[in-house]
């Protein structure tokens, strides 16, 4: 015990201490660089400009997993018969999401997440409408449709049976449209982004933290070695001539 509390062996602890925290912090710090670009890459995913649904998504293709948090348009006429209800969706602080499957002019529709409702009704606009919005992969889960057309998630395999024509393999949650829409908007799903995105600052990051672990590292070595030091010479001082 008592060579960690020599002079020297304080004395280089407060120097490791330091080094050790100041490098520590640097980590934090290009830690919090990486998540900011992790932020800044979904956002932009966000902002990008729209493209055409058929340019991302096929009539009968899967979901591509470049199409997630895709802002597309698409144009066509609502299908108020066979819209659905989605109980407590993320994104919206209603009791109920209104899901409209959108006849495009491919001839296979595509399910746009138009707004939030306090109950499970709301009318559909007429007439062609052109939308603009986030596109999303079917859920994972979520229950066939009940006598009241409410379902607990966006599956499209749950609800493709009770529509009139093929669904695309997504859905489109809804931002803009033409005329413009009078339910409240519910919030797209921020994308994840690529692990690619602000790597070079979680490089850094390891790398600061590795050199705060040389550092307490070098620190207990210097002081083994110098009790071992001194070690052999009060062992050497006290042999017989």
């Amino acid at each position: 015990m008592r060579r960690w509390l020599t002079p020297r062996a304080l004395g280089l602890g407060v120097v490791a201490v330091g080094l050790m925290a100041a490098m520590s912090g640097l980590g934090w710090w290009q830690l919090t660089a990486y998540r900011q670009h992790q932020v800044d890459a979904s956002q932009a995913t966000l902002r990008a400009q729209p493209v055409r649904l058929d340019q991302v998504l096929g009539r009968d293709a899967p979901f591509p997993a470049a199409g997630v948090g895709k802002p597309v348009t698409a144009t066509g006429r609502y299908d108020a018969a066979h819209q659905f209800y989605v109980r407590r969706m993320s994104g919206t602080s209603k009791p109920y999401a209104v899901v409209t499957p959108l006849k495009t002019d491919s001839g296979s529709m595509i399910l746009v997440l138009r707004g939030g409702s306090l109950t499970p009704s709301a009318s559909v606009p007429t007439g062609r409408v052109a939308v603009r919005g986030v596109l999303e992969p079917s859920q994972a889960s979520g229950t066939p449709l009940d006598h009241r057309r409410v379902t607990n998630g966006i599956r499209i395999a749950s609800v493709l049976n009770s529509m009139s024509r093929d669904l695309y393999a997504g859905y489109v949650v809804l931002t803009d449209s033409h005329p413009p829409e009078s339910l409240p908007p519910v919030r797209p799903a921020t994308p994840q982004p690529s692990p690619w995105s602000g790597l070079r600052n979680l490089i850094y990051a390891i790398q600061w933290w590795l050199f705060a672990c040389f550092v307490g590292f070098m620190w207990w070595r210097i002081v083994s070695e110098d009790f071992r030091s001194t070690t052999v010479q009060v062992v050497g001082y006290g042999r017989s001539p």
